[in-house]
């Protein structure tokens, strides 16, 4: 049952990310209502994607981070945190109070690449649109 919830969470972070690199989106405008909104989609549900795979690789009894012990709150303390967590990775912040451990480092290095390669993927985008 983990394993199908861990793959359903991977394909919706992974079809939410191709879904910017597919065409169909206005191109007479570069910066606009619809990129704001869009992006902001996207950051909000790469974060509560990798937040459920930091609960669900919790509950299965990795060590994610150093902190709290998670084992010892309830889910929606354990999500929260695990948002939080996903938060300051995704925009590579990192205030220092949790510390990725374990499984938890690889995890956390995939969603800072993938924090740094959206606003990247962004500006080739538009510059791209542009020529066309």
């Amino acid at each position: 049952m983990t394993a199908m919830i861990f793959s359903a969470v991977v394909l919706c972070v992974g079809v939410s990310v191709r879904g910017f690199f597919v065409q169909g989106q206005p191109q007479h405008r570069y910066l606009s209502l619809y990129y704001f909104v869009y992006f902001g989609l996207l950051y909000l549900t790469v974060m509560i994607g990798f937040a459920l795979i930091y609960v669900i690789l919790n509950i299965n009894g990795y060590t994610v981070w150093t902190e709290v012990t998670l084992n010892q709150l309830p889910f929606w303390e354990r999500f929260f945190t695990s948002l939080y967590f996903s938060g300051i990775t995704l925009f590579s912040v990192g205030y220092g109070d949790i510390v990725p451990e374990g499984v938890g480092r690889w995890v956390a290095l995939v969603e800072a690449w993938t924090g740094y390669t959206i606003p990247t993927a962004f500006v080739v985008r538009t510059m791209l649109e542009k020529e066309t």
